[in-house]
């Protein structure tokens, strides 16, 4: 029996071969057409059942695969069968970087209005995550395949409900969600070993990181649940999950005493130990983003599926379901150099999708068939109820920021990854901009309007957006969503060519997996050429003058110097930047932290309308560095779908 989303059929007749096929059900071609005519991954076995077929349309399918980049439709369950050398098949259920989205979210995973709940726009949230969970799980104890649910990491750090709760609610939502293990992530220690032992003493369930090197950390060592593996028993047989996180970490949160083993060279390690005990498959699950999951996959032998995280990765079969950018099939296949291929998924963010992925494997352990994809947790997915109710304890610490109205917006601020970390934002451009003002506030400028006149901040520290509502009204826990951290905010003394620096090291992040070093700017313009080399990338930069009665722009020159104001984060090394200078002087810290003086700013100004106004210029950007957007890769492929369905059902009939 073949489910197609939530339509069974039977003995269909595969005709094309993967990555892109269609399957023809002929006792209800007639009846329903468009559900019976369908882009698909057939299975190896399904293949060689219809060579006649496959060797028939072969040179079509040429066609078809020339114009398309992945399948077309894959978004649609794809079919499996049980072959009879099948010894064991389950499914995996999978989430990463949900950053504290405890409560369902908007499109763009920042906050749920009432309107938009009240019209069923809303997304995500731990309690649709748990119906889905269970939902399978309890399939499972009626003769459905047994499943696993895996967490890849980042589930701290994003919403208030971190902010005010931090250990403390993460604990408490992720062991009602009962994950049989996660993996560590950097944000993981965003309140530094201090505020990761209580969650490691509270989980319920492995957490795993298997190149962690904490011979200074004795504390972390001792914890019981933070291991480089575990084993699952699936029906007798166990199931090895390998941990790993990005050593990135090391500069990606607050400084502390952990070391990092390379990834690779530590899953080898530990999956070789594991075999030794007899455990023939092995999941790789961790947090270093989907480059180096790939890299995994390729590198470790004894891997036979890779579970990631950290990029934010969306990956898809078919036209795009939502607002996310499709950036590769779900699931990504890595060959080995013996032939072996190694599955790579990712789910996206923020709870807005949970990865489904249905494996089987023969009696040693091979990896046989495969399929799945991403669900989209939209308003459509009931929420449980109990996990609701637990968000309602912990609420009423919540409710002061939610009614409190510091001000309006105008405009959508906009706050996603994939514009602050990568260009100009105007969420970035208003963060700044409230540094900038916070200080002259301060009236440290003597006679002159300020002593500070820059600001920067790492597009990576902002976390999400501000929706517009129908009143323009700006919370305060809007604010927070956006600057969870609470990060000093210090003035440094520095020369331009430190300035300049930090610019060029800015301009190197734009493809890097997930590095937040992109830099949001006020009192800088600057223009970046992204076909030089890397340390050769900004062709002008043009500063705002402290020392005048009118403020004005000139070059940017690399002798004098500048008082600039960034977060304590970027000044301790953060995203890789360093500004520090030999002989400086100390820092001045600011009265204010990057959230208060966000909300000093909303509160002064009333209406907020920041735009992009060209403070950043990237000449020659890199187009490969974006995703492929799925709902455009039908266009040129469609014209030959008609000839290859008319062909095939003809033939066959």
């Amino acid at each position: 029996m073949y489910c197609i989303s939530d339509i069974q059929y039977k003995n269909p007749v595969v005709l094309i071969h993967t990555p892109t096929v269609i399957i023809i059900n002929k006792n209800t071609y007639k009846e329903n057409q468009k559900s019976t005519i369908m882009l698909l991954h057939p299975t190896k076995r399904e293949i060689k059942s219809n060579r006649f077929a496959l060797h028939l349309l072969n040179s079509l399918y040429g066609a078809l695969l020339a114009l398309t980049v992945w399948p077309l439709n894959g978004s649609i369950a794809v079919p499996i069968n049980k072959p009879s050398d099948v010894a064991l098949e389950f499914i995996i259920l999978h989430n990463n970087d949900m950053h504290a989205r405890f409560e369902q979210t908007s499109k763009t995973s920042g906050k749920c209005t009432p309107e938009m709940a009240n019209t069923n726009k809303c997304y995500g949230g731990f309690a649709r995550v748990a119906y889905e969970v269970r939902k399978y799980r309890q399939q499972a104890e009626n003769d459905g395949p047994p499943v696993l649910y895996l967490n890849a990491g980042d589930t701290y750090t994003g919403t208030p409900w971190f902010t005010i709760f931090k250990d403390n609610i993460t604990a408490a939502f992720l062991n009602k969600l009962k994950p049989d293990a996660i993996s560590l992530g950097n944000h993981e220690f965003d309140e530094n070993v201090e505020g990761l032992l209580p969650f490691l003493n509270k989980a319920e369930f492995p957490v795993l990181a298997a190149n962690l090197d904490l011979r200074k950390v004795p504390e972390l060592a001792a914890a019981n649940s933070l291991k480089n593996s575990t084993v699952l028993n699936v029906k007798g047989v166990g199931i090895g999950v390998v941990g790993y996180l990005t050593p990135d970490t090391k500069f990606l949160t607050q400084p502390n005493e952990v070391e990092y083993f390379p990834e690779i060279e530590s899953i080898n390690k530990e999956a070789a130990r594991l075999k030794a005990q007899g455990v023939n498959i092995i999941i790789a699950l961790g947090h270093s983003g989907y480059q180096m999951d790939q890299d995994i996959a390729r590198q470790c032998p004894d891997v036979d599926l890779v579970i990631g995280g950290h990029t934010n990765t969306f990956l898809y079969n078919g036209v795009q379901p939502d607002a996310e950018r499709i950036e590769g099939p779900y699931p990504t296949l890595v060959k080995q150099k013996s032939g072996k291929e190694v599955p790579v998924v990712q789910a996206y963010a923020y709870t807005k999708y949970l990865g489904k992925l249905h494996v089987q494997f023969d009696k040693d352990g091979n990896l046989i068939e495969y399929d799945g994809t991403p669900i989209l947790l939209n308003a459509s997915v009931p929420r449980e109820s109990d996990v609701l109710e637990l968000l309602e304890l912990y609420r009423p610490n919540i409710t002061a920021l939610e009614t409190n109205i510091i001000g309006h917006t105008k405009v959508y601020l906009d706050g996603r990854a994939e514009k602050c970390r990568r260009e100009e934002c105007n969420m970035g451009n208003m963060v700044t901009d409230a540094m900038v003002y916070a200080r002259v506030l301060e009236d440290l400028g003597g006679s002159y309007w300020t002593d500070a006149p820059i600001a920067f901040t790492a597009g990576g520290g902002i976390r999400t957006s501000i929706e517009k509502r129908s009143d323009g009204s700006i919370f305060a826990t809007d604010v927070l969503n956006v600057l969870p951290f609470n990060n000093d905010l210090l003035v440094i003394k520095i020369t331009g060519k430190t300035v300049r620096k930090a610019l060029e090291h800015s301009a190197s992040m734009h493809k890097r997996d997930s590095n937040g070093g992109f830099l949001q700017m006020s009192g800088i313009h600057v223009v970046y050429d992204y076909s030089k080399e890397v340390g050769k990338r900004v062709l002008k930069a043009r500063v705002r003058c402290a020392d005048c009665n009118v403020p004005v722009f000139t070059d940017l020159v690399d002798s004098k110097f500048y008082n600039l104001i960034l977060p304590k984060f970027l000044f301790n090394g953060g995203d890789g930047h360093d500004f520090v200078e030999k002989g400086a002087l100390p820092p001045q810290r600011l009265q204010l932290n990057d959230y208060e003086a966000a909300v000093q700013y909303i509160e002064k100004h009333n209406f907020v309308y920041p735009g992009v106004e060209g403070r950043i210029v990237i000449i020659n950007k890199d187009s490969n560095s974006s995703g492929i957007n799925g709902a455009t890769i039908m266009t040129s492929s469609t014209l030959l779908l008609p000839v290859l369905v008319f062909a095939a059902y003809t033939i066959l009939n």
